[in-house]
């Protein structure tokens, strides 16, 4: 550093825009480079002159002024309070801030009426945004935690800034616009692909809000997919991410799609990828997401996503954690609202919904063989056997860098011909599915949403020679007789007897379980139960069923444990006619 260097005007404007701290660290650096060059003497007296100046708030020329922004500033009432690039000072001359801090729009949001600023500060020569809810800038403990984004609040200068923020919102009027939180339908416009109201919610979620966006070229990208299609997995997964934004306005509930493969290596994760890349940007962090998360955080991103698919990766990790219970994540996931709680204040918390369907990766089905028929109902498990994409790293490359057009244009189709429309062709789908198969109502609507789908794609953006049809799905719609809890509960017990028959032999010695004549078993209550319970199912819930279809016999009194004696031993039994 030179003379010139050392007492410009620039040095000291540099010097006085840090905060103490720095500052302290910064002049003791300057006094070393003035005693090398033998300035010591003219470099303290240039320091209390320019200390002064910035005291008394005298401007040293222009570069003090507020850097010019997108945002109309130039006019605020600052009231008692300077704010120029060195920071914010009031009327008492304190300086608490030592960068420019400004709340900029208010934002209402329209469903909740709760209300967010959006607040811009410039630092490391670039102005930067937030967006906080109003609380934020009110509450010491919740305003302190913007530090962790730049803003120069601590514990010392935390009520300034409180003062300040309430101040400049009240002598101001500041730009008031509606807004919404969450991505999908807003009344009939589709955020982010329609403007009308802002997006208030991004800095929550900003990877995923960013990655629905479009890059590269779009007719690459469809005459990659265009042989894609040809598979009918891929054609499939697909068509259920563009089923998702139907389900709000045809009333139909939210369901997951599982692709599931105990091999490895054979395209489930990159099946997903090449599907989302309609959205957006396919990759891990952006539309794809870990499947190791908490509760909560799914029950967040699916309020977040709310008409656009929730893509989950790898689903096997669930299945091993202590943490998470798999057929629970399911009914609430497809129950589209999460549970009402209370806020620490005993005030009920907005209950969060969604309406969006979801795509998982997994090592295997989700629906185990004695599960109840709600997670029949709730999810379409899609088996592959063979390696569906050959070259892998060719389509991972193009999807990478080609994505994101054909969500807008299937969009801007679906509002342009109308849910009146839309609703008339679900419902012949959904009648066809219920007149020839014997599909549950839940599980009709869920596969008629993807043919209607991929019907509505193709006349949009693919053209391709087929469509989807009830022949390509019927593998996977449940029987309704077979996945009815009280029958798989039945067939269940009728093999656990089988496979311990021995325990109602009288010359058994060991547990008895009770007798068995011909078609006749009379089984010991408890252990019935406990047999049950082993298999997942629950006595009170299939009883009545059992006893309507003739498998249980109540007695004379109509209840379904009959007090009798068995082989000499009183106790409660149940009698089942096989």
């Amino acid at each position: 550093m030179n003379e010139k260097e050392l007492l410009s005007k620039e040095t000291f404007i540099n010097l006085f825009s840090k905060n103490d701290f720095d500052r302290i660290e910064a002049e003791d650096k300057l006094f070393l480079e003035a005693k090398k060059l033998g300035l010591e003497k003219r470099f303290k007296e240039s320091l209390k002159k320019y200390e002064k100046a910035f005291k008394n708030k005298i401007s040293i020329d222009d570069n003090l002024k507020l850097p010019p922004c997108k945002y109309n500033i130039d006019d605020y009432n600052m009231g008692n309070y300077t704010c120029d690039v060195n920071g914010i000072t009031d009327s008492s001359n304190y300086k608490f801030s030592y960068i420019p801090v400004l709340p900029i729009e208010r934002y209402i949001n329209k469903e909740t009426e709760k209300e967010k600023v959006k607040i811009i500060f410039y630092k490391e020569n670039q102005w930067k945004e937030l967006i906080v809810d109003r609380s934020q800038l009110a509450i010491n403990q919740k305003l302190l935690l913007l530090s962790d984004y730049g803003l120069d609040v601590n514990s010392d200068n935390v009520r300034y800034y409180i003062k300040y923020f309430n101040d400049i919102l009240n002598t101001n009027d500041i730009k008031k616009l509606d807004s919404v939180s969450h991505i999908g339908w807003k009344d009939n416009a589709f955020i982010p692909y329609d403007s009308h109201g802002i997006f208030d919610g991004v800095e929550d979620f900003k990877n995923i809000y960013n990655a629905i966006s479009s890059k590269g070229n779009y007719d690459k990208w469809k005459e990659c997919i265009k042989e894609l299609r040809k598979h009918k997995v891929i054609k499939l997964l697909m068509a259920s991410t563009l089923a998702s934004p139907l389900l709000e306005k045809l009333s139909i509930q939210p369901y997951i799609v599982n692709l599931w493969s105990s091999l490895s290596g054979n395209g489930k994760t990159l099946s997903c990828m090449v599907a989302m890349s309609i959205w957006g940007n396919p990759e891990i962090g952006a539309l794809r997401l870990s499947s190791n998360n908490t509760q909560n955080y799914y029950i967040s991103i699916a309020s977040f996503m709310r008409n656009m698919t929730c893509y989950f990766d790898e689903l096997q990790i669930v299945k091993k954690s202590r943490y998470l219970d798999m057929e629970s994540l399911v009914m609430d996931l497809c129950n589209g609202t999460e549970k009402g709680r209370l806020n620490k204040n005993s005030q009920v918390r907005e209950v969060k919904t969604w309406f969006n369907n979801f795509l998982f990766t997994s090592n295997n089905r989700i629906v185990d063989e004695n599960a109840g028929e709600q997670l029949y109902n709730r999810v379409i498990d899609l088996e592959i056997a063979e390696k569906i994409v050959t070259n892998g790293q060719e389509i991972a490359r193009i999807i990478k860098n080609n994505y994101g057009f054909a969500g807008k244009e299937y969009i801007k189709y679906i509002e342009t011909l109308g849910f009146e429309e839309i609703s008339k062709r679900f419902n012949e789908i959904y009648d066809k599915i219920m007149t020839n198969t014997k599909s549950t109502s839940k599980q009709a609507s869920s596969l008629a949403s993807i043919l209607l789908a991929d019907r509505l794609a193709n006349e949009c953006i693919f053209d391709d020679d087929y469509v989807l049809q009830l022949s390509d799905v019927v593998e996977y719609i449940n029987n309704e007789d077979e996945i009815r809890t009280s029958i798989k509960a039945k067939n269940y017990i009728i093999d656990i007897i089988n496979a311990n028959i021995k325990k109602f032999d009288e010359n058994n010695f060991n547990e008895n379980w009770g007798i068995k004549i011909d078609y006749l078993c009379v089984i010991n209550a408890q252990i019935l139960f406990r047999e049950l319970k082993k298999g997942g199912f629950d006595f009170n819930t299939v009883k009545k069923e059992w006893a309507e279809m003739g498998f249980l016999e109540r007695n004379s009194q109509g209840r379904y444990v009959h007090g009798t004696q068995v082989r000499n031993t009183k106790g409660t039994f149940v009698r089942l006619k096989f």
